[in-house]
């Protein structure tokens, strides 16, 4: 269990949240079938899984997070929740659960639903039922009643099969204990450096090295695939409604005015927040829009091979790109997504999947290629010399630190063998532990490394890379918990530890149904995540 809260402990903040952003948009509102289209992604139990649902889910995910974020969020931070992944898998889940429902003969009467929307805290006003409140929220999210009502139901039916899956999950003390360290000790490390500029003198490469190195590395020197494109492109602002109307801006600044603040820290009045709910909603209705008519663009010039035809009918502009690099396009396409990938894919006047950008969607069709080759040494000599030094220093950098490690490891002194071999021990200082180690930088193994010390063994199993220096720490000390505080906060330490582990155990409930679906053949996975 240490281990599971050491993985998950760190990002525990993250995980609630996105907890909410699941049951909200999945188990809560439903999906818009509206917007449904023949291109399944998946089919569950008959029920087709669309593109055009995934992509509907996503942009409500993405909303919810900008409107909740703010001027804060950047894009590092939506990289990081990785929000295209969770709404396909919100999606194939919430059918997963559907299915397991039925199979369980799970029941949720009219009665029990019609108590859950009342009870619902958005709907209400003033501790009572608004049916105001639920006809404005059923028009923001363009639903119907019956579409609302049937995710809801889905929603009770889920809750009832958590309840099954989580009854008898709990906490112990040592647990709580055992989490409220991993997030308040302190740590401080000793550490040596084996950098790679330490050995790089008895690096002498010939001719033959260079040529062996070129032969087992040519795709580092590989001169990548080229292609010549033609392609249509959607600008989302371009689809942007002109107007939204005072019921939408207000429904969602009711629902959203926290994210729109001044200076002061309070939420702007309605007339303030106004202009900028306005323009939010423009761009996010303006990108489903265009999605749609990219769509309606790909799917009828896959069919008819009109690529022209359709353009000039629809008074679209073609754009041409003569011969480029497919890993490193040209300025108005380097932020398409996965577009070396789809190209590589791609055929003589074959046409791209729909293609995205944060600001709008493409559909290219590929014109003529140019196949990738492998520059002779004699081309290339002065990068292939430079990359085998640099890959003979860390292997030899490596070598020299696993062979300190081990003897650290069976009881010579750190002072001692650091004397001995020139090297200079440095102190950290106190800091948390995580992903990053002050004085060093970061590396994603350092939280697993960090919490397998201990004083009893203050080294780690293996060395440390940053860069092209290996690093060997020593677990010098440790701050003392402040038993008072965990007293103090013990009953939240244990409820975090208890969404973890109920996290999990439905984390592990639905890929181990979603494996067994598909081996009953009831689940049909067509397209994966990575294909959008």
């Amino acid at each position: 269990m240490l281990k599971f809260f050491r993985k998950h402990a760190r990002g525990w903040f993250m995980l609630v949240f996105m907890g909410i952003i699941i049951f909200v948009f999945v188990l809560y509102f439903g999906t818009d079938r509206s917007m449904q289209t023949a291109n399944a992604l998946a089919v569950v139990d008959g029920y087709v899984v669309t593109e055009s649902e995934y992509y509907n889910e996503y942009s409500k995910m993405t909303d919810m997070v900008k409107a909740r974020y703010g001027g804060a969020l950047t894009a590092d931070m939506l990289k990081q929740m990785d929000l295209k992944k969770m709404a396909y898998d919100n999606l194939i889940n919430r059918q997963v659960i559907i299915a397991r429902a039925k199979d369980m003969k799970m029941q949720v009467s009219e009665d029990e639903l019609k108590q859950m929307i009342m009870a619902m805290p958005a709907l209400q006003t003033d501790g009572k039922f608004d049916n105001d409140k639920y006809k404005q929220l059923l028009r923001y999210n363009r639903m119907t009643a019956e579409d609302f009502e049937a995710g809801q139901k889905v929603s009770l039916a889920a809750g009832k099969i958590e309840a099954i899956i989580l009854e008898g999950i709990k906490a112990s003390d040592q647990e709580v204990l055992d989490l409220y360290t991993l997030q308040n000790q302190k740590i401080n490390l000793s550490f040596i450096v084996v950098a790679g500029s330490d050995v790089a003198g008895k690096i002498k490469p010939t001719t033959g090295d260079l040529e062996n190195y070129l032969k087992k590395n040519g795709n580092a020197f590989r001169v990548a695939e080229q292609a010549k494109i033609q392609y249509l492109y959607f600008a989302g602002n371009a689809f942007a409604p002109a107007e939204i109307s005072a019921a939408d801006i207000r429904d969602y600044y009711n629902r959203h005015k926290d994210s729109y603040k001044g200076k002061d820290g309070k939420p702007l009045a309605p007339e303030l927040a106004a202009p900028m709910i306005a323009r939010d909603l423009k761009q996010s209705r303006g990108m489903q829009e265009a999605y749609l008519e990219a769509k309606k663009a790909h799917d009828t010039i896959y069919q008819e091979e009109n690529f022209e035809d359709y353009a000039a009918k629809h008074k679209l502009k073609i754009q041409t790109v003569d011969f480029f690099p497919i890993n490193k396009p040209p300025q108005a396409l380097a932020s398409v997504k996965d577009l070396a990938q789809e190209l590589a894919s791609l055929q003589r006047k074959d046409i791209s999947k729909v293609l995205s950008t944060d600001h709008g969607y493409f559909v290219i069709r590929l014109d003529d290629k140019k196949a990738a080759y492998t520059p002779q040494l004699k081309n290339i000599e002065a990068d292939v010399r430079q990359a085998y030094l640099k890959s003979e220093q860390e292997r030899l950098a490596a070598q020299e630190a696993e062979s300190l490690l081990e003897k650290l490891r069976k009881g010579e002194s750190l002072e001692k063998l650091a004397a001995a071999k020139g090297l200079r021990i440095q102190e950290t200082g106190f800091f948390q532990p995580g992903n990053v180690i002050p004085k060093l930088g970061a590396n994603p193994d350092a939280v697993n490394v960090l919490m397998s010390l201990s004083m009893n063994r203050p080294y780690p199993e293996k060395p440390m890379s940053f860069g092209n220096s290996q690093v060997i720490l020593k677990l010098k000390g440790q701050s003392a918990l402040d038993m008072k505080d965990f007293e103090a906060k013990k009953e939240i330490y244990r409820k975090i530890a208890m969404n973890l582990k109920r996290e999990e155990a439905m984390k592990s409930w639905l890929e181990g149904n979603k494996e067994a679906l598909i081996k009953e053949k009831r689940l049909k996975i067509h397209k994966e995540v990575k294909d959008l």
